[in-house]
């Protein structure tokens, strides 16, 4: 505070005071009759008013004709003085100081009350959310088990017994919970409330209803957390069924598949593990130890149990064993299984009979020697000529036939090629249809097949999932054989028109799908060329009557069908 600002203050205050003194001097002499003073007083009102000019002009008045009045303005002054003398240096700066520092405590003060009670407000609410939303089962009760405040998953619980609750508080618990009088909770809660005694324990209410229970005294309040642990009451019921379910699953198994425990016990053995490994028939495995049935299977035993024990997964690809005097192909695998706690509690043994497929390899690779030795292959294009068509596509339905798998066969026939060859040449359709079959292989996978049966019609095979690969394979060629040509420098657009026949819906045998194939080409050529349309059966009263239609046009038609150019 500065020091001027001090000194203004000290002689203010002085002034003033001087002054009261002076008038309560005044009215004293006035009130206690003084003869000069009276004398005074009455000849100055004798020619004054009592307004407030007057009076201050009495005091005044009066200070000059008595004497006394002038001891109060000297005290006065001289109390002014010395006030002066002390209050005006360091003194009074501390003291001003301190009291500056005091009332900026004071304020800080009251900040830090003002945010611990928001603080305590919104711990509040937050252990009031908690509460609420908290997924235990969550009240307080008071000493007749009356419920003050619960959470909504307890207000859940309780409507498993009334439905139709909607609030449980003021409600005792022997009236929203079943049969609670006749459970020890009952006593526990009285014992809690009264003589502050905590519990914990598990009670059965209703036929199949457990609950942990935990109970802590809160003054004459008790606050209780209910648990559900009925499925723990459960445990074997579901042990018993969900080992029956895994046997049943084991035994149907259409791999052969043995469960076996820590010492290659059996415990679990499906019934083509019997038929494929030359068991005996009617011979029960369960029980047995692996090596005592085949010691020979895996022929590595001792390093397949070593592997094993440290995580490792053990198996082998095609490999040969004789059973029954005949050699057969099997690919196997061992990897260990975990019991619920996630121990190592076993090994799980799968044997796959690959004998049929690496037969069907090996006629493969010799099919394709054969090929290469008679170069059953196109002269223009390199792509397989009519002839080793025919015998792939027998060989894709007879694989198809063991592995319960589907084929496809795309029949194409170019649109606008016979325009290009009448008019630009034989040269130029011969370079066409070398970028046609380049185009197609670009199409679909290496282990499929693309053929030219004859002139611009093209055939392709296709092992498919369902009939949306053979139709994805459609749209493709479609949209790869729209790009436009470049033959020698002169540009050159077409396009194709495709029929699709699947095998075994639509036929069973490579004529029948040829020609199924055939007259969907025929029928997407009638709904407007360079489109797609799948094979449809002729009806069996059409069949009868002779009155079949020449190229039957599929029903489906693709979505995405392309316009001509």
């Amino acid at each position: 505070m500065p020091r001027w600002f001090i000194k203004i203050l000290v002689v203010s205050a002085g002034a003033v005071v001087t002054f009261l003194l002076l008038a309560v001097m005044a009215k004293l002499m006035v009130v206690y009759p003084v003869d000069q003073v009276t004398a005074i007083e009455t000849r100055f009102w004798a020619s004054h008013d009592g307004s407030l000019p007057n009076q201050l002009k009495y005091y005044l008045y009066l200070l000059l004709e008595n004497w006394m009045l002038w001891g109060v303005l000297i005290i006065g002054f001289l109390g002014t003085i010395l006030v002066w003398r002390r209050y005006t240096d360091e003194e009074l700066n501390v003291y001003l100081e301190r009291l500056y520092i005091l009332e900026r405590e004071l304020q800080d003060a009251e900040v830090r009350e003002k945010r611990l009670e928001t603080l305590w407000e919104q711990q509040d609410i937050a252990l009031d959310t908690l509460f609420s939303e908290a997924s235990e089962n969550w009240l307080v009760v008071d000493k007749q088990a009356k419920v003050l405040r619960s959470n909504r998953a307890f207000l859940d619980l309780v409507r498993r017994f009334h439905p139709q609750l909607e609030v449980v508080e003021g409600r005792l618990l022997s009236e929203v919970l079943p049969g609670f009088n006749n459970t020890s909770l009952y006593k526990a809660v009285h014992e809690a409330a009264n003589a502050r005694k905590p519990w914990y324990g598990e009670i059965k209410l209703g036929e199949d209803l457990f609950l942990l229970v935990w109970l802590w005294p809160m003054e004459d309040r008790v606050a209780m957390v209910l648990r559900d642990v009925t499925h723990r009451r459960r445990p074997e019921a579901y042990l018993q069924s969900a080992e029956k379910l895994s046997r049943q699953l084991v035994e149907d198994s259409v791999r052969p598949v043995a469960v076996l425990d820590m010492e290659w016990r059996y415990l679990m053995v499906s019934r083509r593990w019997a038929e494929v490994l030359g068991v005996p028939d009617g011979k029960s495995l369960v029980g047995l130890r692996h090596e005592d049935v085949m010691p020979d299977f895996p022929r590595d035993l001792g390093v397949a149990r070593q592997q094993l024990i440290a995580g490792e997964l053990v198996g082998r690809e095609d490999e040969r064993r004789v059973i029954n005097g005949h050699e057969e192909v099997l690919s196997w695998h061992i990897r260990p299984w975990r019991d619920a706690f996630g121990r190592d509690a076993g090994f799980i043994f799968t044997v796959v009979p690959v004998t049929e497929l690496v037969r069907l390899r090996a006629q493969i690779a010799q099919s394709h020697e054969r090929e290469n030795a008679l170069a059953y292959s196109d002269m223009l294009t390199g792509l397989p000529n009519r002839q080793l068509f025919s015998d792939r596509l027998n060989m894709s339905l007879a694989q198809a036939y063991r592995q319960l798998g589907k084929v496809a066969l795309l029949f194409l026939d170019l649109d606008g090629f016979k325009a290009i060859n009448d008019n630009l040449g034989h040269d130029y359709g011969d370079l066409l249809l070398k970028g046609v079959a380049e185009r197609l292989k670009t199409c679909v996978r290496q282990t499929d097949t693309v053929a030219r049966l004859g002139g611009d019609e093209f055939t392709m095979i296709l092992s498919i999932r369902d009939k949306a690969d053979a139709e994805q394979v459609a749209k493709k060629v479609l949209k790869t054989i729209m790009e436009p040509f470049d033959l020698g420098g002169t540009p050159a657009r077409v396009g194709t028109s495709i029929g699709i026949a699947l095998y075994p819906q639509d036929a069973t045998t490579a004529t029948e799908l040829l020609g199924l194939a055939d007259r969907a080409m025929y029928a997407a050529k009638e709904g407007g060329k360079n489109t797609y349309r799948f094979a449809v059966k002729e009806k069996e009263d059409e069949k009868k009557s002779g009155q079949a239609k020449p190229a039957a046009p599929a029903e489906d038609k693709a979505a995405g069908d392309l316009e001509e150019s």
